[in-house]
């Protein structure tokens, strides 16, 4: 997978898009098309071991460590054992100068272990395409939350 961002301004408060962004951790099905399973293999505190199995059999289970700071607003999903990419997915919640508005950042830097290997256009664009629909739709279920405590 390349090195991929986006990026969205949600109108919804900054704790609003953190408890979102938390509950995607152990539920990603909810904000993520086409996860079938979700095994959580560790939940401390600060940080969450997970193995992502999906419906398209074309993609290979994941497994992911993840550490997330709300002070910062950052949290970083890196590939654990993955036979053929390593890197990290990292999600950046801010603050804007509006209460009721925060900028949310997805970015994808995944690289072939293999430096050989050479990924296909589609799957690079199915996995762009993949990282704009979560952050459309963390967007959406953040800002109906919001309307709803308005």
């Amino acid at each position: 997978m390349p090195e991929y961002k986006c990026k969205a301004f949600i109108n919804a408060r900054f704790d609003v898009v953190w408890q979102k962004l938390l509950e995607k951790i152990e539920h990603p099905e909810k904000y993520v098309q086409g996860i079938r399973h979700v095994e959580i293999l560790e939940n401390e505190n600060n940080h969450l071991l997970r193995i992502l199995q999906f419906e398209d059999d074309k993609w290979q289970e994941l497994k992911e460590l993840i550490v997330h700071d709300k002070s910062s607003g950052i949290i970083v999903y890196r590939l654990v054992d993955h036979p053929y990419f390593q890197g990290e997915t990292i999600n950046i919640c801010r603050t804007t100068n509006q209460v009721y508005q925060s900028e949310l950042e997805y970015e994808i830097n995944w690289k072939l272990k293999d430096q050989n290997s050479k990924e296909s256009n589609d799957d690079i664009y199915y996995s762009e395409q993949a990282l704009q629909l979560a952050i459309n739709e963390i967007k959406r279920i953040s800002e109906e939350t919001e309307t709803n405590y308005q």
